[in-house]
């Protein structure tokens, strides 16, 4: 049965293992980390930072119309639904 590095079985790993590492793998592997992860391989998971200030997530509750009216807006701006909720609230918020 195949095991991980860790020596834990998994029965339903069928992967065909390698005997051994052959040294030309060996290596490639040496050289890719010494040469360090690429920056594209670092970058954030997720959906992407709308500022550089912190943040928070909160849930309210829209009647149909009011979310087709914010869709529609968003179309026209061409923004995302939050952009237009975000900016809606910044207008009535510093009048």
């Amino acid at each position: 049965m195949p095991t991980t590095p860790h020596g834990k079985v998994h029965a339903d790993d069928e992967r065909p293992r390698p005997e051994s590492v052959d040294e030309e793998t060996i290596a490639r592997l040496v050289a890719e980390a010494e040469d360090g992860i690429p920056a594209e391989k670092l970058r954030r998971r997720g959906r992407p930072a709308i500022s550089d200030e912190a943040a928070s997530t909160y849930s309210v509750r829209l009647p149909d119309d009011l979310l087709a009216l914010a869709d529609e807006r968003s179309e026209i701006d061409s923004v995302t639904r939050g952009e237009t909720i975000r900016r809606a609230l910044i207008e009535y918020l510093t009048k």
